[in-house]
């Protein structure tokens, strides 16, 4: 038993001892012995619940880390397209209907699902990027779904169309640029992907202006596919943890937390 609770049960005893005192001044024939012990185990009672502080006792309630989820979400939509887009196995020409499906669900519908979790677990970038990008991967699955018709009124002008997929894609060049800025006190796994997928942005943007250039596309598809590599790094460093792994894979944290210990 804690010096603490030594003190709450001698001072039950002290109560009870100023109750039988009380009960005897007053003649004693006021109060039985039945009330007396009612009122002793009352006492007790209010004790112990002043012993412990309910509010801190509530056990939080924790979450997995989303984070692998929503980096393979990325990763894997990111890949396919980009294979697309390098005329890897398939035309560089070749309309993209087989990414679709895991833009809409995978990309799309999972990542926004992992961003709404790392709100949960608190992590305002991680949330940010993920829901970002789930955003971004059901926008393109609109785009190319024709029961959507968003660019029907085109009417099959292929300049025009480009043009207009040119400033869709500079929007999230600037937003990606963005979120490389921003983490550069994350880790260098994190660093490198955002890096490199605002070189694929540009590449991109740069290729719709120029009424979808096939060499640019090429390129920007060969950085897509290093940075879902890169995504997909990052994904199994998150899911690599002690509990499941006899080894781990370096993210090389920058955190100030993790550069102050360095130096010190």
């Amino acid at each position: 038993m804690t010096a603490y609770e030594n003190s709450a049960f001698n001072g039950i005893s002290n109560d009870t001892d100023r109750v039988e005192k009380s009960a005897t001044l007053s003649g004693g024939a006021a109060v039985n012995k039945d009330q007396l012990a009612t009122y002793e185990r009352f006492l007790q009672f209010q004790r112990l619940i002043n012993l412990y502080d309910t509010q801190s006792a509530v056990i939080p309630k924790k979450i997995g880390n989303p984070a692998p989820l929503g980096l393979c979400a990325f990763a894997l939509t990111t890949f396919i397209l980009s294979m697309y887009n390098a005329g890897a196995t398939v035309p560089v020409t070749a309309h993209p209907g087989v990414v679709l499906g895991s833009a809409m669900f995978f990309g799309g519908l999972v990542q926004l699902l992992a961003g709404m979790w790392e709100f949960k677990a608190g992590n305002s970038f991680g949330a940010l990027a993920f829901s970002a990008y789930g955003g971004f991967w059901l926008s393109v699955a609109a785009l190319y779904v024709k029961a959507f018709g968003f660019l029907d009124d085109y009417n099959d002008d292929h300049v025009t169309i480009n043009n207009a997929l040119g400033v869709f894609f500079l929007g999230w060049t600037i937003f990606t640029f963005a979120m490389f800025i921003a983490s550069h006190r994350t880790n260098g796994v994190l660093m490198a992907l955002f890096f490199f997928l605002t070189l694929t942005f540009i590449l991109l943007t740069a290729s719709k202006f120029q009424n979808d250039h096939l060499n640019l596309k090429r390129a920007a598809g060969a950085f897509g596919i290093l940075t879902s590599a890169i995504a997909w790094y990052g994904a199994f460093a998150a899911l690599l943890t002690p509990d499941t792994s006899y080894f781990a894979l370096p993210v090389y944290d920058l955190s100030k937390k993790a550069i102050i210990s360095t130096i010190v």
